[in-house]
């Protein structure tokens, strides 16, 4: 007779399964960030393989493709940079000498302001806050070096997502066929099959993200220009921007945009604040949906429900790879799942 004092060997093969996967999920939080990072950089090769396929076509190799597409980034990113920042610091620059005549402005249009203007002193106190603007930069090194570091994490984020991306894009074909391997060899060619058709559903998604966001600068650039907000073109491909990221990028975008409308004059901000609000909501139930639909063949009602569940679960990570996600599990359906049914 068995020895009933001794637990059997499969509770404890049970109890193993789980402490390793408990150690498996610790694992993985702890070092979240870095996961969080590379599945970004896995997302943008996967969507720029098909890129890199069809330059190979022109007889270029591999190494030269992946090239190609980094310096086509690099050059759009440092135009942006290259139109941005001159008059971003000219506009700040003059937005701290004219706060006080703005202060003196509102004061001789609104009795309300002129009467706490007059009680509170607050046109000299603008003044005065002005004039004491390095000195008081020179108190907050401590902020600035909190900043400063914010900043340096974030570059150091973006640096690496860019170099793990390349990394990915250059061995993408060994990464595949060696997750092939894992498979019986009677399905390897079925794995790289649908992994050739997930890749286009998420290039798909990218091109479509990008197509979205370039509407939205051209829209903002016109809409700006007509209100008479000043640095319509660099403020507008801020927002185009901004607007890659989904549901809320036209809403991040907007924000620079409305302020320097706002010190241009009210209704100017008025107007530019309302044609955003008009923007973001036609963006996301008419825009987003239609042009995602073209590009990862899901229905407008899946791309909203999909980004709205990513974001919820995953936060930016989620909203970026849900759309993809759902066009992918589309095709495995389609190809995997629904022949298997229609056999039994």
């Amino acid at each position: 007779m068995p020895d009933r004092g001794l637990p059997s060997l499969t509770v404890v093969r049970l109890v193993a399964v789980v402490a390793a996967s408990v150690l498996v999920l610790y694992a993985a939080y702890a070092v979240r960030h870095i996961l969080i990072l590379v599945l970004m950089a896995m997302f943008f090769a996967v969507g720029l393989d098909p890129v890199v396929r069809g330059l190979r076509r022109f007889g270029l190799s591999r190494g030269l493709s992946v090239l190609a597409v980094s310096l086509l980034t690099v050059l759009f990113l440092g135009g942006f940079v290259a139109a941005v920042t001159p008059p971003l610091v000219r506009q700040t620059q003059r937005l701290a000498r004219e706060i006080p005549d703005y202060a003196n402005n509102l004061s001789r249009r609104s009795e309300r302001f002129r009467d706490l203007d007059r009680r509170y002193d607050l046109t000299a106190r603008a003044r005065k806050s002005v004039d004491d603007l390095p000195r008081v930069a020179s108190r907050s090194a401590g902020s600035a070096l909190g900043v400063a570091r914010s900043v340096g994490r974030a570059i150091f984020s973006t640096l690496t997502v860019i170099i793990l991306t390349i990394y990915f894009l250059l061995d993408l074909p060994g990464l595949l066929a060696g997750a092939s391997r894992l498979l019986p060899a009677t399905r390897r060619e079925r794995f790289k099959e649908l992994s050739v058709l997930v890749f286009e559903r998420i290039s798909g998604y990218i091109v479509g993200n990008v197509a979205v966001s370039v509407i939205a600068g051209v829209v903002s650039f016109i809409a700006l220009s007509l209100l008479g907000v000043p640095f319509a073109l660099p403020l507008a491909m801020w927002v185009a921007i901004a607007d890659l990221i989904p549901m809320v990028g036209a809403t991040l975008g907007a924000v620079p945009a409305v302020i320097v409308a706002f010190f241009s004059g009210t209704a100017t901000g008025v107007g530019t604040m309302a044609f955003f609000a008009a923007y973001q909501q036609a963006e996301n139930y008419l825009v987003v949906p239609r042009v995602m639909r073209r590009a990862v063949n899901i229905s407008p009602a899946a791309v909203i429900l999909s980004a709205l569940i990513g974001g919820t679960l995953l936060g930016f990570v989620g909203v970026l790879i849900a759309v993809p996600l759902a066009a992918s599990l589309k095709v495995l359906a389609h190809e995997v799942w629904i022949p298997k049914q229609d056999i039994s």
